[in-house]
């Protein structure tokens, strides 16, 4: 199987984070976004960006693969641009930006294997 790799430099969305390998299960879906019902340290449904460094730190494209977690047997993770993922409530319409207070940045977002999402187009 393939492998994903995440590292994040330092940056403002959410800070150096070391490298991390995952070893995939299935090929990698990608899209503009990807909303889930909910996450730890939010209440009700999120929508989840890739956040990249250009033009001083804007939405990309997320990616969703399931890979093997040593603590859970296998996870879902979704997994951003170089500075990670920013993440918002779905009933938000405030821009993506580093200071909207309703969001937050997250190197990356493991969640069960049998977890529901919505992937954009």
């Amino acid at each position: 199987m393939a492998q994903v790799w995440i590292e994040i430099e330092d940056n403002e969305n959410c800070g150096y984070y070391p490298i991390q390998t995952f070893e995939t299960r299935a090929e990698p879906e990608t899209g503009a976004w990807v909303e889930v019902p909910d996450l730890p340290g939010s209440e009700g449904p999120q929508r989840v960006v890739g956040w990249c460094s250009g033009d001083g730190g804007s939405p990309c494209d997320v990616a969703v693969v399931l890979v093997g977690d040593s603590g859970a047997g296998e996870s879902r993770l979704i997994k951003g641009g170089d500075h990670g993922v920013r993440i918002r409530p779905v009933d938000s319409d405030e821009p993506w930006a580093l200071d909207a207070t309703a969001q937050r940045g997250e190197p990356y977002v493991l969640l069960a294997a049998d977890a529901e999402y919505r992937l954009s187009p």
